[in-house]
């Protein structure tokens, strides 16, 4: 086979899970960015990944984005929680946070430790 004969199956395999410019995104990804040219087999595996993660675009802008050879459906569900517990953490008033207002006087809850009904006296 030659190299276009591959490029198109590849890009055959890759399209209906992630559209045409995606797929393509993704060969050049591997093929110029990592120098590792994508093959028809793992390419297939890879479009069995991308589905199983509910969000294949999303898998695969990842993949991308992070610079990945490949990617595998736990890697991006581990990645979207960490994402998902970093804009939680950074939003939530912890237990520390109340502690050190407690003890300074500084109470901007108009509760001790975050918690509705518990008040400082």
């Amino acid at each position: 086979m030659g190299k276009d004969t591959v490029s198109q199956e590849i890009m055959e395999i890759l399209s209906p899970v992630l559209g045409e410019e995606l797929a393509a995104a993704i060969i050049e990804h591997r093929k110029r960015t990592l120098k590792k040219p994508l093959t028809a087999y793992a390419a297939r595996m890879q479009a069995r990944e991308y589905l199983m993660t509910g969000d294949p675009v999303g898998a695969a802008e990842m993949q991308i984005f992070r610079g990945w050879q490949a990617i595998k459906c736990d890697w991006y569900l581990k990645e979207k929680a960490r994402e998902a517990g970093s804009i939680n953490s950074s939003t939530r008033r912890t237990t520390v946070d109340a502690a050190r207002d407690f003890l300074s006087g500084e109470d901007h809850s108009w509760d001790a430790f975050g918690f509705p009904g518990v008040h400082r006296h």
